[in-house]
């Protein structure tokens, strides 16, 4: 089965990147919530820029990643998991909630003093997209990278959780990044279980106070446990700013900016 989903999931995989993106960006674009207050163009060089040179950087210097660490945990019969007798239909989707509980702690990692200097890039922007769900720092989507890949091989996670896990993350990331609003109805429903992009919203404040909290990948619980949630921003999801308070023009933030400047910038 392992070897069959490796056999699968590229694919799959490039469906979700380019079929999530297409889907949003027409949402976005029927629908804007916000208007944008900078030049498209200059930003989408930028994110789509680091989506490519993420892509070639992490496939070189950590070959063995997400769903091939599965198959090879799975194969040696390493992991907490292979040691649990669980039926499918119960490990998977456990798997996958586990999985992304390990999301949100690399992502609350991420903003500790040392790693917020690699993952500012990500907060940088000063708009707010679905592509902004491609707007990593290289070195930050391989340390992250990294950090998931020995999660899985010490949780024994089964292939196929791994891969549900990547593409639900993958899929909501462009959707949490959406510039678009839900129904008020649909978003009381949906907000005490799954991030939104309301929700979302507040953690890409330029208030710091505001950008620490909401750190939830899929599922909005974490935050709620772990005492990191806020409902809405101080000057409301209409009149909020985005970005870093310090690097404010848009001239500051082009692809070689983001690559080399803000990361070593103090």
């Amino acid at each position: 089965m392992a070897e069959a989903l490796l056999g699968h999931a590229g694919p799959l995989y490039v469906a979700a990147l380019i079929g999530g993106f297409t889907a949003m960006a027409l949402w976005e674009t029927a629908a804007p919530f916000r208007i944008s207050s900078v030049p498209l163009g200059a930003r989408w060089i930028s994110n789509f820029g680091l989506l490519f040179i993420n892509q070639l950087f992490v496939r070189v210097a950590l070959p063995l990643a997400g769903l091939a660490a599965a198959a090879l945990a799975a194969s040696h019969g390493w992991g907490l998991f292979a040691l649990i007798e669980l039926p499918a239909w119960i490990e998977v989707p456990l798997l996958v909630v586990v999985l992304d509980l390990v999301r949100w702690a690399t992502h609350r990692a991420m903003h500790w003093p040392g790693l917020w200097r690699l993952h500012r890039v990500h907060h940088s922007d000063l708009d707010y997209d679905c592509t902004i769900a491609l707007r990593f720092h290289p070195l930050e989507a391989l340390l992250t990278q990294s950090a998931l890949a020995a999660a899985i091989v010490s949780l024994g996670a089964p292939p196929l959780a791994v891969l549900l896990s990547d593409l639900l993350t993958l899929l909501s990331g462009y959707f949490t990044h959406g510039n678009v609003r839900l129904p008020a109805a649909l978003e009381r429903v949906l907000r005490p279980v799954l991030v939104t992009p309301d929700l979302h919203r507040v953690h890409h404040s330029v208030r710091v106070d505001e950008s620490m909290s909401n750190f939830g990948v899929l599922l909005s619980v974490w935050d709620r446990w772990f005492g990191s949630w806020r409902a809405a921003p101080a000057d409301g999801q209409a009149a909020m700013q985005f970005g870093l308070a310090e690097w404010r023009e848009p001239r500051q933030l082009s692809l070689p900016r983001l690559l080399v400047s803000l990361p070593l910038q103090r």
